[in-house]
């Protein structure tokens, strides 16, 4: 295992590609993510140290045991890169062959740093969009979505998880009688557990999914199942881009969900403090995003650009 959890730290243990000193230390990191990073860039820089070592190989060995979109991905960067040693690599020719858009980029770029080029640089990023919709336009994109795509979307909106949150959910982390349900710190994008209270339609819908998975021989352990009805879904691709375009909603991702159920909260007088938690976001900076939505907080000063009339007190001045 490459890296794993002493109490509430992330330890690495790497074991160098062509023999040596084995590295089993602790990265001083309780969030996974910033971990496994740590991990990846130690592993590349020693085997950069070896020499000798080709670009598409050490692309190979960080691939390995990789997910399905990662090692999709390294592939298009082998396409895309000839296939020189590492320490002949030219990053600027490398990052100009890379798609230029911020988000693609450093995706591809965190790859590469991983794979021992840490001098390819990362782009800063813009904001992110808010992407929201109508409760009319969610009912007509909620009818027009398979059964099984259906139930997944209306647990996002109804809690604000993530996808990746919702297609890995198991029931150990329901509790359906105390209405609620549990992230775990290394499933969070924030690297801290959260508490998720469910709402009516919540309940209704997980209800529903206990009452299918106790009819099903297998894959009981998950909330939702893909097609084989034995493991998680992990992607969501033809269906849900079918109903999006019939409703007029080409350009609404998955991830759109999330940022609904945020505008919905803002504009229903969620507090601003209240929201952060419930999101699971480690700042405000990300919930500032919802605030303009917050009409009724704000339209009752609107009175208040006028001149200026000091209050003068009562009495006579001596």
């Amino acid at each position: 295992m490459s890296i794993y959890k002493r109490g509430d730290v992330w330890w690495l243990y790497i074991v160098p590609p062509h023999g040596g000193k084995r590295y089993r230390r602790s990265t001083g990191e309780r969030d996974r993510a910033s971990a496994q990073r740590i991990h990846d860039e130690l592993k590349a820089e020693l085997w950069k140290r070896k020499g000798g070592r080709s670009l598409h190989a050490a692309l190979d060995a960080w691939a390995e045991g990789k997910d399905k979109r990662d090692t999709g991905r390294v592939a298009i960067l082998k396409k895309k890169i000839e296939d020189v040693d590492l320490s002949a690599v030219d990053v600027e020719a490398i990052a100009a062959k890379l798609p230029q858009k911020a988000g693609t980029f450093n995706r591809y770029v965190n790859i590469l740093r991983a794979a021992g080029l840490l001098g390819i640089k990362r782009k800063k990023a813009p904001k992110g969009r808010v992407r929201w919709i109508t409760a009319k336009q969610w009912r007509a994109l909620k009818a027009a979505l398979p059964a099984h795509q259906r139930a997944m979307a209306e647990l996002a909106i109804s809690t604000g998880l993530r996808q990746a949150n919702i297609f890995r959910l198991e029931w150990s982390q329901v509790d359906l009688r105390r209405r609620r349900l549990w992230i775990h710190a290394d499933q969070a994008k924030g690297g801290e557990p959260i508490s998720v209270p469910l709402n009516n339609a919540a309940v209704r819908i997980l209800g529903a999914q206990w009452r299918a998975a106790q009819k099903r021989e297998e894959g009981r352990q998950w909330v939702f199942v893909g097609k084989g009805g034995k493991r998680p879904p992990t992607e969501i691709k033809t269906a849900w881009k079918r109903a999006r375009k019939a409703v007029g909603l080409s350009d609404f991702r998955w991830h759109d969900l999330r940022h609904t159920w945020a505008s919905w909260h803002a504009m229903n007088g969620t507090p601003r403090d209240v929201l952060q938690q419930l999101g699971g976001w480690k700042d405000d900076r990300m919930v500032s995003r919802y605030s303009h939505l917050a009409e009724s907080f704000v339209d009752q000063y609107a009175a208040n650009a006028k001149p200026y009339q000091p209050r003068h007190k009562s009495g006579h001045s001596r």
